[in-house]
This record gives C-alpha cells, sequence and structure tokens, in this order.
C-alpha cells in the first residue's frame, strides 16, 4: 500500500489544477498554502507545509518556504525551514535550501547549514556542507556536515570543531 502523502498529492494536484483555471497558463501549476503529510496508524509522521508550491515538474514539486515538521510517537519533534525547497516523489527526498534551519524541540538544539535533506522512507536528515550545532552557548562546526534521524536523538558530524560553554549551566541550556 503506498504512503497516505500520494493521495494527499494527488488531490491537492486535483484542486490546484481546478481551482487555478482562470490563471495565467504559467501559474497554472502553483497552489499557495500546501500542506502535504505521511500517516502511519493514524498518527502523522511527518508534515510539509510551504506558502506556495509549483507542481509544473512532474518528477518534483518547488517549494517556498518549506516548513518540515517532523513527528515521534505523534508529537512534534523537530523542524526544518528554509528560503526554497523540493519534493522529489520518485526519491519520497525533500530538500530544503536557503538559510536553512533544523530546531529541535525536545533536545533544544539549532542545526544551520545552506541545505538539508529529509529521506520520507529511511526517516533520515542530513546536510553536505558547513553545518553549525548550537546547544546554549556550546556550538560544534561540522565541516562536511552532519547526519541524523528525524529525532535528532542521534547526530553524526563530519569532521568538526568545537567551541565549548564556560560552565556547565550553559551547557544544560539553563543560562542565557
Amino acid at each position: 500500500m503506498k504512503p497516505f502523502w500520494i493521495f494527499v498529492l494527488a488531490a491537492l494536484l486535483t484542486a490546484c489544477t481546478a481551482k487555478q483555471a482562470s490563471v495565467p497558463e504559467e501559474d497554472a501549476q502553483v497552489a499557495t498554502n500546501v500542506s502535504i503529510f505521511s500517516s502511519k496508524e493514524n498518527q502523522k509522521q511527518w508534515v510539509l507545509e510551504a506558502q506556495s508550491v509549483n507542481f509544473e515538474n512532474m518528477q518534483s514539486a518547488t517549494l517556498k518556504n518549506p516548513r518540515l515538521l517532523l513527528k515521534q510517537n505523534g508529537e512534534d519533534s523537530a523542524t526544518v525551514s528554509g528560503d526554497m525547497g523540493t519534493f522529489n516523489y520518485a526519491k519520497q527526498l525533500v530538500t530544503i535550501d536557503g538559510n536553512a534551519t533544523v530546531q529541535s524541540l525536545t533536545q533544544k538544539i539549532r542545526i544551520t547549514a545552506p541545505r538539508f535533506f529529509y529521506n520520507v522512507e529511511k526517516d533520515r536528515v542530513w546536510s553536505d556542507a558547513k553545518t553549525i550545532i548550537t546547544r546554549g552557548t556550546a556550538r560544534s562546526v561540522a565541516i562536511n556536515g552532519i547526519e541524523t534521524n528525524s529525532k535528532l536523538t542521534k547526530i553524526i558530524i563530519k569532521k568538526h570543531a568545537t567551541q565549548l560553554p564556560a560552565t556547565t549551566q550553559e551547557l544544560k541550556g539553563t543560562k542565557l
């Protein structure tokens, strides 16, 4: 059985085409305030929202101001956001570019990079360029990027440099 998001995407494409009939042809495949998600056992696994989505390319959608909400046991666990993005249907791959940020809602970690990738099937987030991980005043720089699960419980740093906090309270995030 195909994931539920394929059904949602098909419905969006149908609604988008019908709703935009009076719009000029070059904008005919653009929808605004779009939300695409995947569910498993009646719980959302992730939600991808965008200010606008261009469905013109049949292999992928182009996203403006995308925000990917990742979930753990039905609860929000992290967000991935940026200026632009793509959703490759066949590869089930979300790419978020430009001021890309991962914000862990459970681990209190902020990760920034030029771009992040999210593999829907493998539930994996990664970057391939200089990535900065911040928690409190502690800061690590992953020169060749990071790789993690969507819950950010284990982060693999590819070639790194670290700036340690002055006190243990800063590391715990209790002193800002």
